[in-house]
């Protein structure tokens, strides 16, 4: 049996065996961006199996965001999904440049509030004290991609929001127009749904998967500097991580 086939004896669901050979189509190139997938018709014919099946493991495939209906003409593979590092570097625009797309980023909010006990302790600062709150909308190749808001002790910073954040990198900023340096950064990721609100700046329906990343980034005297909440749209980013021997356990 080849990886083209479907082993009706497995354990494994036909239309999940289906839906894995499709993705793995996808994933190899062999399905390009904008190419059209065989119809639950041709797939029911050319694997022997039903309808149904080739339709839930096609419903599958949209419903990650790694295909598209378009009403009267079938179902198209979408544009690749983003790859993004959970231990690269903290600026998302160098990233994105590295894969050959265009950032950008949009400003929806940025001002100084006074820190909640939340926001305090994550910065490791008294209650109340000031802190920018900037809110950020993150886009590749103008598709909304997250929604990224910053909490930055003022003291650290001053004027930092007289500066011209648009379109660049937050960090950038920092360390060349103040000349701080950020020693290291720790992120935590979990999944969640978009509220109604996230949904309508990315652009998805609400209880659409997403990521929640946040994370503490650290001078190199052990202060926070920065504590970042970020929702990523899950249907089109992907995460890895680098691991070496010693993490591995081998």
């Amino acid at each position: 049996m080849t990886s083209q086939d479907i082993d009706k004896n497995s354990f494994a669901p036909i239309y999940y065996q289906l839906q894995e050979l499709l993705v793995g189509k996808i994933e190899s190139g062999e399905l390009k961006p904008g190419d059209k997938i065989p119809s639950e018709n041709e797939l029911a014919d050319k694997y022997n199996i039903s309808r149904n099946t080739a339709q839930k493991a096609i419903r599958a495939l949209v419903n990650w965001g790694l295909a598209q209906r378009i009403q009267g003409k079938g179902t198209y593979v979408c544009n690749k999904t983003v790859t993004l590092s959970i231990t690269a570097s903290l600026s998302l625009t160098s990233e994105i440049i590295g894969l050959n797309k265009v950032p950008h980023s949009h400003i929806l909010q940025a001002k100084v509030i006074e820190a909640s006990l939340d926001i305090a302790t994550k910065l490791g600062i008294e209650k109340d004290t000031k802190v920018y709150s900037i809110q950020r909308i993150r886009s590749v190749d103008d598709l909304p991609l997250m929604i990224q808001t910053s909490y930055i002790p003022v003291f650290y910073l001053p004027d930092l929001l007289k500066k011209n954040l648009e379109d660049k990198s937050l960090f950038g900023v920092i360390m060349h127009e103040y000349g701080i340096k950020i020693d290291k950064a720790s992120e935590m990721m979990r999944a969640v749904s978009v509220t109604k609100f996230e949904g309508e700046i990315l652009q998805i329906p609400e209880f659409s998967p997403a990521f929640l990343l946040q994370r503490q980034t650290y001078l190199d005297d052990g202060r926070v500097l920065e504590y970042a909440k970020t929702i990523v749209r899950g249907d089109k980013s992907k995460f890895h991580v680098d691991l070496n021997k010693e993490e591995l356990n081998i």
